[in-house]
């Protein structure tokens, strides 16, 4: 072998060798480098999994809470909002609400809430699910480095109606207490005052006789006033359930009702089915519904010749429907969204005598029962109530 050839092959063996024998130290340098970026990527996996489960729970947790609400940096770009937050404003999240929402007072609201170091309330009205609803908004700083906003919407719509609804109660009471307070008031003065009137027996009579009636009336308003406030306290559970004739409860409200329907000439008709008409429920408050209904339709009609009709169905749903209806003068259409009001007065001429109640009563008892009740109305051909009680007679009820 000539000399290259032996040197060529000694400079092989002299890299081989290094080769031969740190090759096993490699391949096991190779198997932990492969290991270790094994669990990188088990560790990156798993950092991926842990923030997508931290981010479905905060998103569940957001969901959880029932009303809106919106994590805001202060630049007004959205964080975080559940999906009610959406349903409400319209805004899905990683915008910047500050530049979408239009001029007026939930945006000055919002851009405040940013701007301020410690907690806010703003009141805002805001349109949702067809009708403008009133919104209490509250803003917190989260001590965070970013220094997010926490903001909270709450649908404060009913406490605003029931204070309104409160507040118009009182007044209206008390104008409606007023009236006859007055009346009695004078009456006493006149008869200590007035020596003719107190020795002129007839004219005394006269007067006495305006007082009771009058007393009768105030006596009136604070009953119906506490069947109000009674029945608006009283859960479906509250109420006296039993089975009772239908039939015979209608009977008795007649019998209170007898003096005007014989003075009116009243046509009286009932129609039931099946007889004799069995129901499940409170038979007192059925007869303060059927003793309403039946007094304001022969009040604001005193012609005579009124047609009056009593129905009563038992349902294929097991739901059972009363209907009282007239042949007089109508509701116009204008009033018959608030005729159930409280002291609502669809007669503006003061010849309809009553507290203003009655309507109401009938309506909080009939929900009082879980059901529902209808008014309908043709000016001049007559108007008519359907009551609607859900799944209220049992078959097993009726004999």
């Amino acid at each position: 072998m000539i000399d290259w050839e032996i040197t060529v092959v000694m400079v092989l063996i002299a890299f081989a060798l290094p080769f031969f024998f740190l090759w096993p130290q490699m391949r096991s340098m190779t198997a932990h480098v492969r290991a270790r970026h094994a669990e990188v990527e088990s560790l990156r996996r798993l950092s991926r999994d842990l923030e997508e489960h931290l981010q479905r729970d905060k998103g569940l947790f957001l969901e959880a809470l029932g009303v809106p609400f919106l994590l805001l940096l202060p630049s007004g770009r959205v964080e975080m909002g559940n999906h009610a937050v959406e349903e409400l404003l319209g805004y899905p999240a990683n915008v910047n609400i500050l530049r979408l929402l239009p001029p007026g007072s939930l945006r000055d609201s919002l851009s405040d809430a940013v701007q301020a170091e410690e907690s806010r309330q703003y009141t805002v009205t805001l349109p949702h699910g067809g009708e403008d609803r009133t919104f209490r908004i509250l803003s917190t700083p989260i001590t965070d480095q970013r220094r997010h906003i926490g903001i909270v919407f709450h649908d404060i719509t009913e406490e605003q109606r029931t204070l309104l609804i409160r507040r118009d109660f009182v007044a209206n009471a008390s104008h409606e207490l007023r009236t006859p307070l007055t009346i009695l008031s004078g009456y006493l003065e006149n008869l200590q005052e007035d020596k003719e009137l107190a020795s002129d027996a007839a004219a005394r009579e006269r007067v006495l006789s305006l007082m009771r009636k009058h007393t009768e009336r105030l006596v009136r308003l604070v009953e119906d006033m506490l069947m109000v406030s009674r029945l608006e306290n009283t859960e479906t559970s509250g109420l006296n359930w039993e089975k009772f004739d239908f039939g015979g409860v209608l009977e008795d409200v007649r019998g209170r009702l007898e003096g005007l329907l014989r003075a009116q000439e009243v046509v009286w008709t009932t129609d039931f089915s099946p007889q004799p008409f069995m129901m499940r429920g409170d038979s007192f408050y059925w007869s303060q519904i059927l003793f309403n209904l039946l007094e304001n339709a022969l009040k604001n009609n005193p012609t005579p010749g009124l047609q009056l009709t009593v129905s009563a169905r038992l349902n294929e749903d097991r739901s059972c429907s009363v209907r009282v209806s007239d042949n007089g003068v109508g509701i116009e259409a204008k009033d018959l969204p608030y005729i159930f009001n409280r002291f609502y007065r669809a007669d503006k001429t003061g010849r309809v005598k009553g507290t203003g109640l009655g309507l109401s009563i009938v309506k909080h008892a009939v929900e009082a029962h879980g059901g529902t009740i209808r008014a309908e109305s043709s000016p001049g051909i007559g108007a008519s109530f359907t009551i609607t009680i859900p799944e209220h007679v049992r078959k097993s009820d009726v004999r």
